[in-house]
């Protein structure tokens, strides 16, 4: 989880244009005397340019407004900061940790420059000095909650579970994000809760929403939305269905499902995963709500399809759910969703390691049943990577019965 907040005006134009020496000396000229107050300016209009350029996610042209701040305030820990993050953020990880590690030279307190550097480090497989890293951040700032978050998750993904626990403890223990931690710590402790809290599925998307796509594909290799926007297809519906999107995220499921919609619905818990998700266009209303809420305030027989791709791993007990879908679906309508495959057998739903919710397949196919739902497909699919694992799951398409 990457930390790129300032609050900072921005000029219009992000990079001015200056005389180099080797300009001057092509022309024949003694290059002037520097002007320390129009330094101190320009580089502090390049510095504010940048950082609105960061938040926007345009990030090279951030990097470029950054670089130029820095060629005339090269002893800015906070441009460092922040060139580091835009190049994050385009993968330049050598290029970020170069400027993480100037940051913390000019500023060893800097958390989130120690926490930033430990993303970086442990992008590039060097896991044990990104957990030091996000170890600093703790002691440089023991209430900032993200190096706790990240340091706990990594532990987990090295099989030291004692010492995620422990750090989810510690964060718990100094007041911070009592929701979030206490579900994580609930999941390394092997605990059963029957939701994820609304403030953990938050925390876990609006903080890389801007990376949020790049990440699923390029990292994690989803591609859910594909399958579901082929296994639908090959439905040959008609294309003006009604159809609601529940967990829509930025908008992935819409895209593959825009040619099939008359109206289509999108709700989700993140609201920075919503800004993109309207940025796309396929949708014609969009809900900050949790799926269950949303779905208890629809009108029977409203929709035509209802997706969930990759949204029941922060619900464990789905029978509402499925009710409420099968309500609001009308009669002959669908309901397409994913499910993870338990790590160990269980009767119905088991909190995971990781946080996320999985399904025993008897489980969910009882409860269509109950809710009138009746079971058209089911194929086992790799829900996405955990590491260098695949994890399983399948993806099901269910229909309620036609008048």
């Amino acid at each position: 989880m990457i930390d790129r907040r300032l609050n900072t005006k921005v000029t219009q134009n992000p990079v001015s244009e200056r005389t180099t020496s080797s300009d001057a000396a092509n022309a024949g000229l003694q290059r002037p005397e520097r002007d320390p107050v129009s330094d101190a300016i320009a580089a502090a209009a390049d510095f504010a340019a940048g950082v609105q350029l960061l938040d926007a996610g345009d990030f090279a042209r951030a990097e470029s407004a950054l670089r130029g701040a820095l060629a005339l305030r090269p002893g800015d820990a906070q441009a460092h900061y922040k060139l580091a993050n835009a190049c994050k953020e385009q993968t330049k990880l050598a290029e970020a940790e170069r400027h993480y590690r100037a940051a913390l030279a000019l500023d060893p307190g800097h958390a989130e420059a120690h926490n930033n550097l430990g993303a970086a480090l442990q992008l590039m497989q060097r896991a044990e000095e990104a957990a030091a890293s996000y170890r600093s951040a703790i002691v440089a700032k023991p209430g900032l909650s993200q190096p706790y978050l990240n340091l706990g998750r990594l532990l987990q993904q090295l099989g030291r579970p004692a010492e995620a626990e422990a750090c989810y403890a510690a964060a718990l223990a100094r007041g911070l994000d009592a929701e979030v931690f206490r579900h994580l710590l609930d999941a390394a402790q092997g605990a059963s809760t029957a939701q994820a809290p609304p403030a953990y599925v938050r925390a876990t998307f609006d903080g890389f929403a801007q990376q949020f796509d790049r990440h699923l594909t390029d990292t994690l290799d989803y591609q859910l939305p594909e399958m579901l926007g082929r296994m639908l297809r090959a439905l040959s519906p008609p294309a003006q269905l009604d159809i609601l999107d529940l967990g829509c995220g930025t908008g992935l499921c819409g895209e593959q499902l825009r040619g099939l919609a008359r109206r289509m619905a999108g709700v989700d818990l993140a609201p920075k995963m919503l800004e993109l998700a309207r940025g796309r266009g396929c949708y014609s209303e969009l809900a900050l709500a949790e799926a269950g809420q949303y779905l208890s305030a629809q009108a029977q027989a409203s929709f035509d399809l209802v997706v969930a791709a990759d949204v029941l791993i922060y619900i464990g007990d789905i029978s509402r759910l499925l009710r409420e879908t099968a309500r609001v679906l009308r009669a002959g309508g669908w309901f397409a969703f994913s499910i993870e495959q338990p790590s160990q057998a269980c009767e119905s739903y088991r909190l995971e390691p990781s946080g996320r919710y999985a399904h025993a397949l008897a489980y969910v196919r009882g409860l269509a049943l109950g809710s009138g739902l009746e079971e058209r497909s089911c194929r086992d699919v790799a829900i996405r990577k955990h590491g260098a694992q695949a994890l399983p799951g399948q993806l099901l398409l269910l229909q309620k019965a036609p008048n």
